[in-house]
């Protein structure tokens, strides 16, 4: 039995270091790295060659900053982004300069400054890491002490004007790389989704751990698929019905959302498969030809890379057809109700094999027709609501949690600048202003994950530059390079990483500038411990709380699955019209169980969340998921007999009614269910709301 589970390990352990490998390599990750690293370090490199280090310095300061700034985009997106950075950025490291000759005005400006930047996630991501960035100059900028506000501002501002250059070279080169990129993760994402999948076929399978991982990779897949729509359908050169290159992503992009929905579409119990196919011995080759279907898929993944060397493993799309018939023929000769699942499970996996086919051959033969492109309909898809002073105005409020947010912050850095004021001579107190502004989130989830990643990333960084410190000055020089390239890396994927590779950077270019190695780590250790230790407790001042609007969020989401349940049997009943209506459904329903199992993941680590009963309400989160997967199995059947009779339609709606109903009056600290062990196929989706509606009773 030990051998078989470090078998599984191995197994569990090689698969995850191949995909990070294949995602390192084939991803935007790797290249972003290294622009970053030499727009950074070409400027201090050239300037220093000339005898004007300070300004090489604080130019590369600028492009580092900047660099943090740049989210995928279209070219529209990173021009917008790119001039409100700059000026973020060249405002901060004015103001905060030239008032660091007043401790009373600099206390003034960085409250100021912080709370503003704070409010500007109002307006969506991209500004809002805008002034989270730019928050952050304010460190940076009382570590340097500058004499002259206006020239160290200006060099700020060629440092990010000279990174904004090549970002912007780059997007009007490749205009479709962000793009490209995130078709890449979402298939990626999609191969892992069909492997979990394939492991509910086994016995012996934890189905607590198999549901909380499904959730998990749909919050991934979920916010890749938003970020493809965004990419893509707000371009307005890639959708015009001229671009060849728009059509070949739209294409994509429409078949990587139908492929989720066919992998995610719950056409029967798990157990019942299990229990009704094994005499005939079929199970193994529905995984075999899973796994042969996901090392395809993997394979059409790079096929949206930036680079083309990735070798085929030579799956033949006829070895699969071959053996999904095979599985039609062993159909034919079951008994009814076992032949029905065995055919229904074959039918899915040929679909899926046509959408992975055609992604596989990059849509070279085959186009969306151009009519698909120009309907009007995509708008809804991605709403941008427009801009209202009103709205705006409203989030000035101790209801609005991003007000709550942007006070706490600005209190916390009011509080993390005082060393620095008070013991100018100190010369990395500065430290602590930047873990302050890095680890805070608005939700305490969120700020506590960050808090313990970057105390590790730290301990591990330190422990790694205390080693490389005794090196030649060339060495050191050159693996702190290594470590600005390893930061850019890791940091949107592996922050813990992130956090290690920049701390080896900073201990050894401050090694190598200033020395005392000593101090540095011992101060750096310092600042991160109190700077952590202060965001913890300050997420006790203006608190955001998941745990109170759990209720409204658990009945949005069931609306959403009730609205996406109504779409769908309108639609089979022949309302043809509701074909778009029931995509955008789908996406709603996606979202709000995204939005869901978000607020659940930080009510986990709440305290208020001693009580009520979580259990309970991650059984309802799997409950909704496995009634939005039953829905998409309906939405996707195509025999007219598959679809639910009006008795049936309207005991489900009765019953998501009465949840939508209830759901701001249950007793969260204590839900019960009526259990049940297996669901018989034919009842699926019914026996599924029956089940969300006991918790409601």
């Amino acid at each position: 039995m030990s051998e078989r589970n470090n078998e599984i390990f191995l197994t569990k352990y090689y698969a995850r270091l191949k995909g990070f490998a294949i995602r390192i390599r084939y991803s935007e990750y790797l290249t972003d790295a290294l622009r970053n690293t030499f727009a950074i370090i070409i400027p201090l490199i050239i300037l220093a060659y000339f005898g004007q280090l300070v300004a090489g310095i604080s130019i590369s300061i600028g492009a580092m900053f900047m660099s943090l700034c740049d989210l995928p985009g279209n070219r529209r997106d990173k021009l917008s982004g790119a001039v409100a950075a700059i000026l973020s950025l060249g405002v901060t490291s004015f103001i905060i300069s030239l008032s660091l000759a007043n401790p009373y005005i600099v206390a003034i400006s960085v409250v100021v400054i912080t709370f503003l930047f704070s409010m500007l996630s109002v307006f969506g991501n991209r500004l809002s890491i805008i002034g989270l960035i730019g928050t952050a100059l304010i460190a940076f900028t009382l570590g340097l002490h500058p004499k002259q506000p206006l020239v160290f501002s200006g060099y700020i501002v060629i440092g990010a004007a000279w990174y904004t250059l090549i970002s912007l070279t780059q997007i009007y080169l490749w205009p479709y790389r962000s793009l490209h990129h995130a078709i890449f993760e979402a298939i990626q994402g999609t191969v892992a989704l069909m492997e979990l999948r394939a492991s509910a076929y086994q016995e012996g399978i934890n189905l607590r751990e198999f549901n909380a991982q499904n959730i998990t990779l749909h919050l991934k897949l979920n916010a890749r698929q938003e970020l493809i729509r965004s990419l893509l359908l707000r371009d307005r050169i890639a959708m015009s019905a001229e671009n060849r290159s728009g059509k070949k992503l739209l294409a994509a992009a429409l078949d990587i959302i139908d492929l989720y929905e066919q992998v995610t579409a719950i056409h029967h119990d798990y157990g019942e498969i299990r229990m009704a196919l094994a005499p005939s011995n079929t199970l193994p080759k529905i995984l075999e030809i899973i796994s042969q279907l996901s090392a395809k898929l993997e394979y059409s993944a790079v096929q949206f890379s930036n680079t083309k060397s990735y070798v085929s493993d030579g799956i033949s799309q006829r070895h699969i057809q071959n053996s999904i018939s095979e599985l039609l023929a062993i159909s034919d000769l079951l008994p009814l109700e076992e032949g029905n699942l065995l055919s229904g499970i074959a039918k899915n996996l040929q679909d899926i094999s046509e959408i992975v086919e055609r992604l596989s051959f990059g849509y070279s033969s085959a186009l969306p027709d151009t009519a698909i492109i120009e309907t009007e309909v995509y708008k809804d898809f991605i709403p941008e609501p427009p801009f209202n002073w009103q709205n705006v105005l409203s989030q000035f409020s101790f209801r609005s949690p991003v007000f709550r947010f942007a006070l706490r912050l600005s209190l916390l850095c009011l509080i993390a600048i005082m060393p620095t004021l008070l013991f100018p001579d100190q010369r990395y107190s500065y430290w602590l202003l930047l873990t302050v502004v890095i680890v805070n989130r608005p939700s305490f989830g969120l700020t506590r994950k960050r808090n313990t990643q970057r105390l590790w990333g730290t301990l591990l960084g330190l422990l790694i530059g205390l080693l490389l410190a005794f090196a030649s000055v060339s060495l050191q020089l050159g693996l702190a390079a290594l470590g600005l390239m390893g930061f850019f890396l890791f940091n949107r994927t592996h922050y813990m990483w992130g956090v290690a590779c920049v701390t080896v950077m900073v201990v050894l270019a401050l090694n190598v500038y200033h020395g005392h190695v000593s101090q540095i780590i011992s101060d750096r250790l310092l600042f991160t411990l109190i700077g952590c230790g202060l965001s913890y407790v300050s997420i006790f001042i203006f608190p955001i709380w998941e745990t109170p609007r759990i209720k409204a969020l658990i009945a949005d989401c069931l609306a959403a699955s009730r609205h996406y349940l109504f779409c769908v049997v309108s639609e089979r009943k022949g309302f043809l019209n509701y074909h778009y209506r029931t995509k955008l459904a789908r996406k709603d329903a996606y979202i709000s169980f995204a939005f869901l199992s978000e607020a659940l993941q930080s009510i986990k680590k709440e305290p208020l969340a001693r009580a009520i009963d979580l259990s309970g309400l991650e059984d309802i989160q799997v409950l909704i998921y496995q009634s939005n997967g039953a829905i998409a199995a309906l939405s996707l059947a195509k025999e007219v007999d598959y679809a639910v009779t009006n008795e049936a339609f309207e005991k489900c709606l009765n019953d998501l009614d009465h949840c939508i109903a209830s759901a701001s009056s249950v007793d969260l600290t204590a839900l019960i269910e009526e259990k049940q062990s297996m669901i018989p196929s034919k009842m699926l989706l019914s026996m599924l709301t029956g089940r969300l509606k006991s918790y409601f009773n």
